[in-house]
């Protein structure tokens, strides 16, 4: 007679669904959403991929995913370094202002590989990454300051005042991009300041996108030290001539 010694069967608890979506458990979607991978990137099987593909807790079309931070950085990196080639750009254009024709059915082929048209009713209609590119392309970008204020390590975000857009309403960017632009770790950035290019008159944080990311160059050695004298001597003055700014004395002949 065999004894069995193995004891009861364990049985793995089942993972909580997702409140906000049908096809994924709430940790694959906590994970996909803060993953360029989406929930489809963080599955096993062709089945499990299958079931996930185009998550709305993750997907780039949702806002405030990290996939979606990154078609928008894509779209914008797009537009400032390989633009569309000219006939496909008018076709996007065209979408946009809903006078598309058929003249343009070849060139919305690209347009919908890259995801900057899609289709409504058969009818074809610009994402936000399309708008994300022509905004790029019409809008000015400036070469601002930006500091990092704290980071998400979790999450794989963090916060940043962008100077030319806000003194003092953050905007939340990928810790991702951060990290490897300036080849810092994530605890080395909070305080730290940086260069950027940025559509600094886009109306909400969520849509400023950096480029061209850099570390700031340090302050003088003056400004640090405290020793940059704000008032001058009032007898130093005296004993100083008046001078233009072109060099010329103010009180004598130019």
């Amino acid at each position: 007679m065999t004894i069995e010694t193995f004891g009861p069967e364990y049985v793995r608890p089942a993972e909580k669904d997702c409140p906000n979506c049908d096809c994924c458990t709430a940790r694959l979607c906590e994970k996909g959403a803060t993953s360029i991978r989406e929930c489809y990137g963080h599955t096993a099987t062709d089945d499990a991929r299958e079931t996930v593909a185009g998550c709305p807790c993750s997907s780039e079309e949702t806002r405030g995913t990290a996939a979606w931070r990154a078609g928008k950085f894509r779209a914008t990196m797009r537009a400032e370094i390989r633009p569309l080639a000219v006939d496909v750009e008018a076709a996007l254009r065209a979408v946009a202002a809903g006078t598309a024709v058929p003249e343009h059915a070849e060139q919305l082929t690209p347009l919908t590989r890259l995801r900057y048209v899609g289709f409504i009713d058969s009818h074809p209609a610009i994402t936000e990454l399309g708008a994300t590119y022509l905004a790029a392309r019409d809008e000015p970008r400036f070469t601002t300051p930006v500091e990092v204020e704290l980071v998400d390590v979790s999450a794989r975000t963090a916060r940043v005042i962008v100077v030319g857009w806000s003194l003092t309403e953050p905007a939340t960017v990928l810790l991702d991009q951060l990290t490897s632009a300036t080849g810092l770790k994530a605890e080395e950035l909070p305080g730290k300041f940086l260069e950027a290019t940025a559509n600094c008159y886009t109306e909400h944080a969520g849509d400023l996108v950096l480029t061209n990311i850099t570390l700031a160059p340090p302050l003088p050695s003056s400004w640090t030290a405290g020793d940059i004298p704000l008032v001058q001597d009032e007898k130093a003055d005296a004993d100083q001539p008046q001078r233009r700014v072109d060099g010329a004395s103010s009180g004598g002949e130019a």
